[in-house]
Parts: C-alpha cells; sequence; structure tokens
C-alpha cells in the first residue's frame, strides 16, 4: 500500500489518542486534548476533522504546567509560594498610629455627627 501522506499516515483523531494514552495510566478527555491541541496549535485541521501527529502529541504532553504537587513542596520549603510581605516585626508605635488612623476614618472626616432616625428635628 502507497503512503497517502506522513500526517495520514502516522496522525490520529483525538479520539484514538485518548484510547491510547489510556492504556498507558495518562487520562485525559478528548475534549480536553481538542483543547489543549487547538490552543497550541499541535494539531492539523481538514474542516472539522482533527489530526495529530506523534510528534504534536509529544509537543501536548511538553506544554502542560508544573504538577501542583511541586507548588506545594516549594510552599513548604519556604519558596516563592511561601514567601511573606512582613520583613519585621511592627513596633507599638506603628500599631498605634494605623489604629488612631482608622479609629478617625470610622469618625469620619469631622462633619459633624451623624443624625438618626428618618426626619431631621427642625427648632
Amino acid at each position: 500500500m502507497a503512503v497517502l501522506s506522513t500526517i495520514l499516515d502516522s496522525g490520529k483523531p483525538p479520539s484514538e489518542w485518548v484510547e491510547l494514552l489510556s492504556t498507558r495510566g495518562l487520562i485525559i478527555s478528548e475534549r480536553s486534548l481538542r483543547e489543549k491541541a487547538s490552543r497550541i496549535g499541535a494539531c492539523h485541521r481538514l474542516g472539522r476533522t482533527m489530526i495529530i501527529t506523534p510528534d504534536q502529541i509529544d509537543q501536548i504532553l511538553e506544554s502542560r504546567k508544573p504538577c501542583p504537587s511541586n507548588r506545594f513542596a516549594e510552599a513548604q520549603r519556604g519558596g516563592l509560594a511561601a514567601a511573606s510581605n512582613i520583613s519585621a516585626p511592627t513596633s507599638p508605635t506603628t500599631i498605634d498610629a494605623a489604629l488612631a488612623h482608622l479609629k478617625k476614618q470610622a469618625l469620619g472626616t469631622g462633619a459633624g455627627p451623624k443624625k438618626k432616625g428618618r426626619f431631621a428635628a427642625t427648632s
């Protein structure tokens, strides 16, 4: 049998790749595979038909995000995820100034006490 095209010869539709990947323990839905292939341009299209070659499957697998468990381990070691914006303990003076500022904001800008009730009393 003559080879019509190397793409057609080695390429498979996403449904076949999903089955093949599942035999290797890699579970992915056909929809997810199609979306990923389209997003990174690792597919060939003819109308609505999508074909993915082995090289393109490699691109899809290599373009994945880092494993979330690696981020968790980094946070435990004190990496970027565990960083804090507090560099030193706050002084009592700073805390007192912050509290005074918040109290001033809560009371308003000095425009006078707010009237309670629905109607203002007139004299």
